[in-house]
């Protein structure tokens, strides 16, 4: 039987007004369009976009040697990104004005896109060719935290000798996990960089289908909602861009933290079952597996710590639930940094104190302070901009979905997320991975497209990708590009901290502009107190 609480239901696109119609169609021809072109710009092969090593065919990555112009390569990806930002930004404005696209279709749509991006090399980014360089140390039984890319090229490795030159003398920066997940596609690609990078996108494409097919079970009895979770994450090309084109870790860990949180989520149907296996012991269970998924998250990528965050809400009022939830976690973090050894441990804290992102907003400040070495001040001042953020965005964000749904965890977990990606001197696009399902598990408000322009921002400022921008011929573009990283994207940046805020003060969170009450409004049944987890 359905839960009472449907959504609304919509109307077939013919019925909508003429308005809402071509907002449709310039939303899907967007979509497909900025999807499709990503595509053909890995198909085209090695450029300043696309990272060069060599092809197996009849292995994926596939692609030729186009030999496109810098100048057109760089133009077709601000394309890309572009109408990607614009059509999903259409979708979600249609969706709001009563827009119900088929599930279905969303769903194949992703699958498609996810399948196109996996087959092609990785755009935008040198990062895969650093996995799979990790990987391969791995594999032949050296430590990626204490070996460098530049001793694996040394020793003659037919992997090795395409190691990027901007993480050359680097260890690797990624937790055990991550690291493993690299060692197992190693193992099944041999001395091959394209079959290697292969793997890697396999382990990503399930991740990011595992993570659309849950939203779509989560938010099946409201149409609006589950609309709206596909925009944001399914057919997302911004997302599609980031974690399939750029294959980038982070969609692991955000499928293992999404999942992870999940797990203490209830529904109606559900509570009989625990009732007859016993409510105590039944909410342990989910708690140890929450912690569990959510100790694999921290151990693929660090920051996914703030996940811990949803977990304690959630269960704060079952003692039992909360205790099971820490030893799950710790079952997985403790043993993972055990057996990589200290290194590991000095590998990701490093990075997490190390040089900021190019186009990170402090930038703006120390220059106006006329500091030429600002590292520490930076990572300093970061850290105390997090501990006001996030309080202010605990206690003022708009409550989640009115839902059948338990999803106690999700504001919580949005807000410490956001505040540290809004804050952080390490900015990257694909970092956003962590925020996006979570924002589609709340209403459709103005922080929607705070969190789109961010996303699309950043992409923007990795551009052109593995060629850098520095030798980019015109000269004019490598002049341009440079301007919008250093002082384009900044200010973009500064300015969407400050419209966060300013929601956060005024509580004008909502579609109409009206101000809410601290929170935006009532907040979710707690889970803990009305039982369903248990009590201890």
């Amino acid at each position: 039987m359905r839960p009472a609480h449907q959504g609304q239901a919509g109307l077939p696109r013919a019925q909508l007004p003429r308005a809402t119609q071509d907002l449709v169609l310039a939303a899907a021809g967007l979509l497909v369009f900025s999807v499709a072109l990503t595509v053909v710009l890995g198909l085209c092969g090695p450029s300043v976009l696309v990272p060069k090593f060599p092809s197996a065919f009849p292995w994926p990555p596939y692609f030729t040697s186009v030999h496109l112009s810098e100048i057109a390569v760089t133009g077709l990806a601000w394309l890309a990104i572009g109408t990607g930002g614009l059509g999903l930004v259409a979708g979600l404005l249609a969706v709001r004005r009563g827009w119900r696209p088929r599930p279905r279709r969303l769903l194949a749509g992703c699958l498609l896109a996810v399948i196109a991006l996996m087959v092609v090399p990785p755009l935008s980014s040198t990062d895969m060719l650093d996995y799979a360089i990790y990987g391969r140390m791995a594999a032949l039984g050296h430590s990626p935290y204490v070996m460098t890319p530049a001793q694996l090229a040394a020793s003659g490795d037919p992997v090795g000798r395409f190691d990027p030159s901007s993480w050359r003398h680097s260890n690797s920066v990624y937790g055990p996990l991550g690291t493993w997940s690299e060692e197992a596609a190693s193992l099944l690609a041999g001395p091959s960089m394209a079959r290697t990078v292969f793997w890697i996108k396999v382990w990503n494409a399930l991740a990011f289908l595992a993570v659309a097919l849950a939203l779509d079970r989560l938010l099946r009895f409201q149409a609006a909602a589950r609309a709206r979770a596909h925009l944001l994450w399914s057919v997302n090309p911004l997302m599609l861009w980031s974690i399939m084109g750029g294959g980038h870790i982070d969609g692991l860990a955000a499928a293992a933290g999404f999942f992870g949180l999940v797990c203490l989520r209830r529904r109606g149907a559900e509570r009989l079952d625990a009732e007859r296996l016993g409510a105590e012991w039944w909410g342990a269970v989910r708690g140890l597996a929450a912690g569990l998924l959510v100790g694999a998250a921290i151990v693929i990528k660090a920051p996914f710590v703030v996940f811990v965050a949803g977990l304690a809400w959630a269960a704060r009022r079952s003692p039992r639930t909360l205790a099971a939830a820490a030893l799950g976690g710790a079952a997985v973090v403790l043993p993972c940094y055990l057996l990589a050894g200290r290194a590991a441990v000095a590998a990701v804290v490093s990075r997490g104190i190390g040089p900021p992102s190019l186009y990170q907003p402090w930038q703006l400040l120390t220059r106006a302070l006329d500091m030429s070495n600002a590292v520490t001040f930076t990572n300093v001042v970061a850290l105390c901009a997090v501990a006001v953020l996030a309080p202010v965005l605990l206690w003022r964000l708009p409550p989640g979905l009115s839902s059948p749904v338990g999803l106690a965890f999700v504001r919580p977990v949005l807000a410490l997320s956001l505040a540290w990606l809004v804050c952080t001197p390490q900015q990257r696009p694909w970092y956003d991975a962590m925020i996006f399902p979570l924002l589609a598990l709340m209403p459709a408000t103005r922080l929607d497209w705070i969190i789109i322009i961010r996303a699309a921002a950043a992409a923007i400022a990795e551009l052109p990708g593995s060629g850098g921008f520095h030798g980019l011929r015109p000269h004019w573009v490598g002049s341009f590009t440079a301007f919008t990283v250093h002082e384009a994207v900044p200010a973009i940046l500064v300015m969407l901290a400050a419209a966060l805020i300013w929601l956060c003060v005024t509580g004008r969170w909502g579609p109409t502009g009206r101000a809410g009450p601290p929170g935006g409004g009532q907040p979710l049944p707690d889970l803990a107190a009305s039982g369903s987890l248990g009590r201890g």
